[in-house]
């Protein structure tokens, strides 16, 4: 434990940075040194009266710590996630439920989505997820951390679009102008292809889609018309698992 004397001397910015981890588990410590660190930090240079006002109006609460951990880190132009605290290198791959669905992620870029992607694909059933080139490294430190350790529990590889058609598997593509999600055919077996969130599915895996059984859509009510791939492909996954279940 840093004593009250050291947390004082702290840079402004370490100083607050401490602070923050020191309520993230504040449970370690007692009311007393958690009242003295408050009142240090009301003496930074960094925590107006306002922020403090904010910081007092989260005392109390069940999830305090928490909380003020993640606004002060915040105040820095930090962006902490939830998951950073999670431990998911624990997952039985052995338990998990796999289905015939397979994933194609054509030229998503981001390591988040990605990420994502998996964490859903383990949820969900999914068999393998095949990347396209040019997707991030699965080593990205933001994909392993937004997977939640899934990606060593769902197969995967890399390979080109005419690689995977040569499978033989049924393929469709999550695509707008696609036929409904609540009245398309999911086949037992087959290849879904999402595509990244500036180009959409790329021509190449357009054609292999149409080739094959065509496109799919969600149904959208807002003014904006779309939604992340990460959400989108979650709610594909889990329409292709009804439909197997109904099976």
């Amino acid at each position: 434990m840093i004593t009250l004397k050291k947390l004082r001397s702290l840079k402004s910015r370490t100083q607050i940075r401490k602070i923050a981890s020191i309520f993230h588990e504040m449970d370690s410590y007692g009311s007393d040194y958690l009242e003295n660190a408050l009142s240090i930090l009301g003496e930074n240079e960094n925590i107006g009266r306002e922020e403090l006002e904010e910081i007092k109006a989260l005392r109390g609460t069940d999830t305090e710590g928490k909380d003020i951990y993640y606004y002060l880190l915040g105040l820095l132009g930090e962006s902490p996630a939830d998951w950073d605290f999670k431990d998911g290198r624990s997952i039985d791959k052995s338990r998990r439920m796999i289905t015939g669905h397979m994933l194609y992620l054509d030229h998503i870029r981001s390591p988040y989505n990605v990420g994502s992607i998996f964490r859903s694909a383990e949820s969900f059933g999914i068999r393998s997820v095949i990347l396209s080139p040019g997707c991030p490294p699965l080593s990205h430190p933001r994909c392993e951390r937004t997977s939640m350790g899934t990606i060593d529990a769902v197969d995967h590889t890399v390979m080109d679009i005419r690689e995977a058609e040569r499978m033989g598997l049924p393929i469709f593509a999550l695509e707008v102008g696609g036929r409904d999600i609540a009245e398309f055919d999911f086949p037992s077996e087959g290849i879904c292809i999402l595509g990244n969130e500036e180009d959409g599915v790329s021509k190449k895996a357009l054609d292999a889609a149409d080739r094959s059984l065509g496109r799919v859509a969600i149904k959208l009510y807002g003014a904006k018309g779309s939604i992340a791939v990460a959400s989108a492909g979650a709610i594909l996954m889990h329409r292709w698992m009804e439909s197997e279940e109904r099976r």
